[in-house]
């Protein structure tokens, strides 16, 4: 069963790696990562608040950029557990607050919980990134990555019709996979009425319902299903039930 992977590539392949041999990945990256570099001083930072494994991983590459960079007395939020798994990979420590439910509203509700009026947050991301925590809180952004658009997400999209059709002679389904709402931005975008179409009739798994409701903006009539934990591991549980149905 064909399982579409529309992550940056070597995320993308992170994924692919998870599906048994039941499974055919194919890799259709509608964006890709350029981590940046900043210049600030985490002196005046109380949190530091992560909202992806990215964000994580592009202060890291900052850590010799950054004045006093030191994590010891710092508090940690992130959005879920893939987000702390990284911080931990990579700062060797594990995060103060985690959501229940791996959304920017639900860490927004944990976060008000603890911090005070004096607290100043970091918040490492992205220029697309969803805005409500930096609305909402004494933080100030810091740019360390931004997603552009592969130039061959065109041919690429191209490609996978033929191939869904083929798909379809054999009465067999797709499965495709987006992992955040710009993904699923950059793929609707740079496909065509007969794609979007012919998807109607396949599987559309979102990580998660900020996700999902990206994709039901395209069309309501998208089967698309999102797992229990917002997790990529959650995803390829959903997968493997999709499979038994096909």
């Amino acid at each position: 069963m064909k399982v579409i992977i529309t992550r940056p590539t070597e995320t993308g392949l992170q994924f692919a790696n998870l599906l048994d041999d039941d499974f055919e990945p194919i890799l259709i990256p509608t964006l890709e990562l350029r981590f940046k570099k900043i210049d600030t001083d985490l002196k005046k930072y109380n949190w530091i608040v992560f909202t992806s494994p990215r964000g994580v991983m592009g202060l890291y590459k900052n850590k010799n950029n950054i004045k006093n960079f030191d994590l010891a007395n710092k508090k940690i939020g992130v959005i879920g557990v893939e987000t702390e798994k990284e911080v931990k990979k990579l700062f060797g420590r594990g995060a103060d607050i985690i959501p229940k439910k791996y959304t920017a509203e639900r860490l927004l509700e944990e976060l008000k919980k603890h911090i005070n009026e004096q607290d100043k947050i970091l918040i490492p991301t992205t220029p697309s990134a969803r805005d409500i925590l930096h609305k909402n809180l004494n933080a100030d952004l810091e740019f360390v990555y931004c997603s552009e658009e592969p130039s061959n997400i065109a041919q690429k999209l191209k490609d996978l019709k033929e191939i869904i059709k083929y798909e379809e002679l054999k009465n067999n389904k797709i499965i495709l996979t987006f992992t955040s709402g710009l993904t699923a931005k950059n793929f609707f975008k740079n496909a065509d009425s007969e794609l979007r179409e012919l998807l109607k009739n396949h599987y559309i798994v979102s990580i998660g319902e900020i996700t999902k409701k990206t994709v039901d903006s395209y069309g309501e009539e998208y089967n698309s299903i999102i797992p229990k934990k917002y997790t990529i591991n959650g995803m390829v549980e959903i997968i493997k039930k999709l499979r038994n149905k096909n």
